[in-house]
């Protein structure tokens, strides 16, 4: 099921994305590019929000999925712009219309809890055994059960 350019106006508008005026700032504090090693402008805050604006589809590639959520960027925002809000609420939207292949689910639920790429990058970060990281497969509800049990 498609996305409709209304829902997306409606998220631009609720996270003040208009603001905007391309202080970089935002682009500037984003660890995404420490965490990745390296990222491309148009996956950046200010690259993103640039996308949005221009009613670019978000939706069907890996743009919106190399957030890290931290909210550097939303905190220094000197126009209050929520840039962590809007691609948490976009990517939910992706994730409930189908839009879902750079979504990671928990093992345990099945619900999407993280970008694929960001739990790849944490695996090859971690330089362990599969079976040492299970709790990068599981949602932070599924890990606290299955956690708080193993320590009973």
């Amino acid at each position: 099921m498609k996305i409709r350019q209304e829902e997306i106006e409606k998220l631009i508008t609720d996270c003040n994305l208009s603001a905007c005026f391309e202080c970089g700032k935002c682009t500037a504090g984003c660890p995404m590019a420490d965490f990745f090693g390296g990222i491309k402008y148009g996956n950046t805050p200010r690259g993103v929000i640039e996308k949005a604006l221009l009613n670019a589809d978000l939706v069907t590639g890996d743009t919106i999925w190399y957030c890290l959520t931290c909210e550097v960027c939303t905190k220094g925002c000197p126009s209050g712009v929520c840039f962590r809000d809007f691609v948490e609420e976009l990517r939910k939207l992706a994730v409930a219309r189908g839009f879902d292949s750079y979504g990671a689910k928990c093992k345990c639920c099945g619900n999407y809890f993280l970008p694929t790429i960001t739990q790849k990058t944490l695996i090859k970060k971690l330089d362990r055994e599969a079976e040492s990281i299970d709790y990068i497969f599981l949602c932070p509800v599924c890990r606290r059960r299955t956690f708080s049990r193993a320590r009973k």
